[in-house]
């Protein structure tokens, strides 16, 4: 997966999600930050799955891919805190035995 790819990728990812989750109702910080750590732990996974490892410049990429793109839409809104906090959820998710199955539910609901 190339990085402009990967990028792309995510774009339409955080896009689709962000417009699923605000048609359902207002969009809160908690669900712009839920957004934000299953798209990154998606990609993560992905990454793992074919390399076997994720190294950190490639968890800097997704982070810092999500991060350019919140930052872009949402105007420098998001404080330090709230990138640290979907890192720490992204990372909480992957450890879930389950995740696989329930980013299929979180990306269909």
């Amino acid at each position: 997966m190339s990085a402009l790819n990967i990028e792309k990728l995510i774009h339409d990812d955080l896009d689709y999600l962000l417009t699923k989750k605000s048609e359902q109702g207002e969009l809160t910080l908690h669900k712009v930050i839920e957004v934000a750590a299953y798209v990154a732990a998606k990609y993560l996974r992905i990454i793992y799955t074919k390399n076997k490892e994720i190294k950190p410049e490639e968890l800097n990429g997704v982070f810092g891919i999500i991060s350019n793109f919140y930052s872009e839409i949402f105007n420098n809104e998001l404080q330090d805190n709230e990138y640290q906090k979907i890192s720490s959820t992204a990372l909480d998710l992957l450890q879930d035995t389950n995740f696989d199955n329930n980013c299929k539910e979180y990306f269909a609901s």
